[in-house]
């Protein structure tokens, strides 16, 4: 097995550290972990699995908290090209989104993935020509969490490689809160209702749209401040009756609300305890949501662009006031919308215009 060549790099605040080794050819692998919450940093590692027995396993194991990396197993020598993982940070809390990247050289004719943490599958699919997953971790989970990917290119036998993750545990606040007792003890006549729209928004969740419809980092819906956090220990009217599990951010009244990012409407409808709701499928798996809007600009079945404004600021459903609480889910599970905005995410692969269409367009362009 080639020895690892181990560097350290910058990228804007964020410092890395990097081994690599090398292998056969490949392609771009790249997918995201969410555990929900902020990155603070980020560790590169690599391993060299090249053609193997069949079931070949290199076993990366990684302090997160070091970026280090110890490597073991039997792989065959064989045309060398670099293949590199990374992720970030490298310490993350429980709450946080963990993105992870594998690179491998262009020239894969076909390539199978499969990957899972602490063995519940990432859902992967390609985009801009990586291979890109989110999975949610849920909060109050903190320790070593083991991630395993498993990939194989061009009839190549599959690898696996594996590392360990310490996830530092995370504190969450606790607020008071006064609301209509109506929305604290609903009466008898909704809770068919409740129920109802319960289940549509569980079975909505999920549903796996077989791939990726983003494009590109996803935004902040409205840059204002958060007024309640992700996580946060909820009373109602002296009672501790949920968590919250979203991010509240400021607004007035009828002030815009802008999609995180590319996709499509799956709910767009008045709910008992959200209001005004719209709830946006990002592809396999992965779903946003905006509550409590005065007004809805988008119906069930549309596709909407990042940033593209989808509804007004509002006080509907169960609030003390207007603002928009933004939510994030993978897999079903929510995660702290927040963490998604530092997640570099790969852009769609834009289709060559055709001869003479940008002819054409520079000459409207012109007429205008």
């Amino acid at each position: 097995m080639r020895r690892a060549r181990a560097r350290r790099t910058t990228v804007g605040q964020t410092t890395m550290r990097q081994t690599t080794v090398r292998r056969t050819t490949g392609t771009r692998l790249l997918f995201v972990l969410l555990l929900g919450g902020m990155p603070a940093s980020a560790a590169i590692a690599s391993v060299a699995p090249a053609q193997v027995a069949s079931r070949d396993t290199v076993d990366a194991e990684a302090s997160a908290s070091q970026g280090e990396l110890s490597s073991n197993g039997s792989a065959a020598e064989s045309t060398p090209e670099e293949i590199a993982v990374r992720w970030e940070p490298e310490s993350p809390t429980d709450g946080t989104a963990l993105a992870v990247t594998i690179e491998t050289p262009a020239g894969s004719e076909e390539t199978r993935v499969r990957a899972e943490l602490n063995g519940r599958p990432v859902r992967m699919g390609q985009v801009g020509g990586d291979w890109f997953g989110l999975v949610a971790l849920p909060a109050d989970q903190a320790g070593p969490m083991e991630l395993v990917v498993s990939h194989s290119r061009n009839g190549e036998p599959e690898v696996t490689t594996r590392w360990t993750v310490q996830v530092r545990p995370r504190t969450y606040s606790e607020t008071q809160l006064s609301v209509a007792p109506r929305f604290t003890s609903p009466p008898a006549e909704v809770m068919e209702r409740i129920e109802r729209e319960r289940e549509l928004v569980r079975s909505t969740l999920r549903e796996v749209t077989p791939e990726w419809l983003i494009d590109g980092n996803f935004v902040r819906p409205r840059n204002t401040r958060i007024t309640s956090p992700f996580g946060q220990k909820r009373v109602f009217n002296g009672e501790l009756k949920s968590r919250h599990w979203g991010v509240d951010l400021a607004g007035d009244v009828g002030t815009p609300v802008r999609v995180a990012g590319r996709g499509r409407i799956a709910i767009a409808r008045n709910l008992y305890y959200a209001g005004n709701a719209i709830y946006v499928d990002h592809g396999l798996g992965v779903f946003s949501g905006y509550y409590h809007l005065s007004q809805i600009d988008v119906s069930e079945g549309d596709l909407v662009e990042r940033g593209q404004v989808i509804g007004r600021v509002g006080a509907t459903g169960r609030v003390t006031g207007p603002h928009l609480h933004w939510s994030f889910f993978a897999g079903g599970e929510r995660l702290d919308a927040s963490s998604v905005l530092d997640l570099r995410v790969p852009e769609a692969e834009k289709a060559e215009p055709e001869a003479g269409e940008a002819e054409r367009e520079a000459a409207e362009v012109g007429e205008r």
